[in-house]
């Protein structure tokens, strides 16, 4: 625990004991362990493991209530939370299930056609299937891995849209400034077709978040003007913000939610969207009658729950085809079952990141600094091409470390002056938003000089530089988290494993984060690691602990601490 935490903690308990009394080291002990917890971005801890004498202690003391008691603690089904998570999980799971419910859709013939037009009239289609999801109810959660089409199938389900409806009011959003760009760059050349004026925000910027970062314009008394909200990397989308957009989305709106559960789980509380998905993938039988003369047969449960018939996996990648390299390593990578091997050239392995080695592999940009060019054009999009991802900041081949030897040897090369902070051609990644600049954290921008000594940092989208003495927080970016990376691609990823010097840098290397780094390559991958701390990676999860999918009905769900306890436990609330 950090030194932080730990005095966040102390000052909490001191908090809670002024206000409810006393606190035995046991009751202690358990809040410092939910303490912790929610740091690791848990949203609540299990009770099942706890001595009769501690749930005794409990339920005695006045911290500790019920979902309707007016407690800082709530216990529900052998669960702790603080209690603003514990009202966050129950309101997204309610504001979530009601949405999925069937709609009105144009005449049944006329949408077969716009539908085989589309997608063929080949029966299995999950792309078919997954627009008739999201024409026929107000909520579909279309998922799958890299290249499965989830945006082109989205496309063609508002081109049938449009023609029914061409008034209807599209929003599209996505979590952070580079994953609405990479949303607005694959929709570009079909909405200008359309002749549509159609701009992807982050989610801040939707719901409208004040100069002041905490209060925000929409909520449920202000809902955003929308009759359909789609929304693209929904992974990356924690709790908080996710009750945050649900509150602000009007009750008769369109919701869809496009994303890859098999990622990393947002940087905050919460795994939302793998929570949403946890349940069987099968349809319920009232829903494949409806779908049936539409796409066929499909898979089907008398078994349902409040999200049955929201979400479609898309299973065929178009990206990498069955004898990809890349393709096989994300698939086997969900299963552990990927051993080193040298079979490809897109994908190489190396057991040590040396930073000359690295350095090389941007071939283009070293080129164009050694030609002079001051063009930020040019040089971001010859460094956007290349990206390094590592599993930590600090510590061994972590991204600062990488960082700082990669300037070195710029400067070695006579391409950064000796104790630059700015140089031509400089990848600045912004780590704080300011919203007066108009800047967000994970935004990326190229540094190129003025005339007066000074430099400028030119992020894509931007008419204007900022001047780099006005930038907010901010790091070098050659290397970067894999977190960092999310909502990005890049035609070359060098994945770097640093070695497991701490129980923390363990932790950290987990399948969701190798499958996530994996998954950012368009072209080539280079994974720096040992074998054993690969295999190590690849037996790890990233898990959170989560009452999310009992809140919707789902009985153990994969990866469900709670399954493996005694299932005639009490309810202590």
């Amino acid at each position: 625990m950090s030194d932080t935490t730990h005095s966040f903690e102390q000052h909490f308990l001191s908090l809670i004991a002024r206000g409810s009394g006393l606190l035995p080291a046991e009751i202690r002990s358990l809040i410092s362990r939910l303490i912790e917890a929610t740091v690791n971005q848990h949203s609540c801890i299990h009770l099942a493991d706890e001595s009769n004498e501690t749930l005794s202690s409990i339920m005695e003391h006045k911290a500790f209530g019920g979902p309707n008691d007016k407690t800082p603690f709530v216990i529900r089904d052998d669960r702790l939370y603080l209690r603003r998570f514990y009202r966050f999980e129950v309101e997204v799971a309610s504001m979530i299930a009601k949405r999925n419910e069937p709609i009105s859709v144009p005449d049944s013939i006329v949408l077969k056609q716009k539908l085989d037009e589309h997608f063929g009239s080949e029966s299995g289609n999950r792309q078919k299937l997954a627009a008739l999801l999201a024409i026929s109810r107000k909520l579909a959660i279309v998922t799958g891995g890299p290249g499965t089409g989830k945006t082109s199938t989205v496309v063609k389900m508002l081109d049938i849209l449009l023609e029914e409806s061409p008034d209807i009011d599209i929003r599209l959003a996505a979590p952070t400034g580079k994953a609405a760009m990479r949303l607005g760059d694959s929709i570009r050349d079909w909405a200008t077709d359309r002749s549509l004026d159609l701009e992807v925000q982050t989610l801040h910027r939707l719901l409208g978040m004040r100069r002041d970062g905490r209060t925000w314009r929409h909520g449920p008394r202000n809902p955003v003007d929308a009759d359909l909200l789609i929304v693209d990397e929904a992974s990356m989308i924690d709790l908080p913000m996710m009750h945050r957009l649900l509150s602000a989305i009007p009750e008769d709106s369109r919701l869809i939610l496009l994303g890859d559960p098999n990622q990393l789980p947002s940087v905050d509380t919460g795994n939302v969207l793998a929570d949403l998905c946890a349940g069987d993938s099968s349809f319920s039988l009232e829903f494949s009658n409806f779908a049936h003369p539409f796409v066929g047969e499909m898979p089907t449960t008398e078994t349902t729950h409040r999200l049955t018939d929201a979400v479609c996996t898309l299973e065929r990648s178009y990206r990498f085809d069955e004898n990809s390299a890349i393709g096989k390593l994300a698939l086997g990578i969900q299963s552990a079952s990927i051993k080193l091997d040298d079979s490809d050239t897109s994908v190489s392995w190396h057991s040590e990141a040396a930073p000359s080695k690295l350095l090389a592999n941007w071939q283009n940009y070293l080129a164009a600094l050694e030609s002079g060019t001051v063009n930020a054009d040019i040089l971001n999009e010859a460094f956007e091409k290349t990206r390094i991802l590592c599993s930590r900041r600090g510590g061994d081949s972590g991204v600062t470390e990488l960082n700082l030897a990669i300037e070195q040897l710029l400067e070695s090369r006579g391409l950064k002056g000796p104790g630059e902070t700015f140089y031509t051609g400089r990848p600045v990644l912004v780590t704080r938003n300011d919203y007066n600049l108009g800047l967000f954290n994970g935004d990326i921008g190229i540094c190129t000089p003025l005339a007066n000594d000074e430099f400028v940092v030119r992020f894509p989208g931007k008419s204007e530089g900022i001047l780099a003495s006005r930038l907010p927080d901010h790091e070098t970016c050659f290397a970067m988290t894999v977190h960092k990376a999310q909502g990005s691609e890049f035609d070359h990823v060098m994945l770097v494993l640093g070695s497991e010097s701490s129980e923390e840098a363990s932790s950290l290397m987990t399948r969701e984060l190798v499958y996530t780094a994996i998954t950012r390559a368009r072209k080539n991958i280079s994974v720096y690691a040992k074998e054993s701390t690969w295999q190590k990676a690849l037996s790890r999860r990233s898990t959170r602990v989560s009452g999310m999918t009992h809140f919707l009905g789902i009985e153990n769900p994969p990866g469900d601490d709670a399954t493996s306890s005694d299932p005639g436990q009490r309810n202590l609330f």
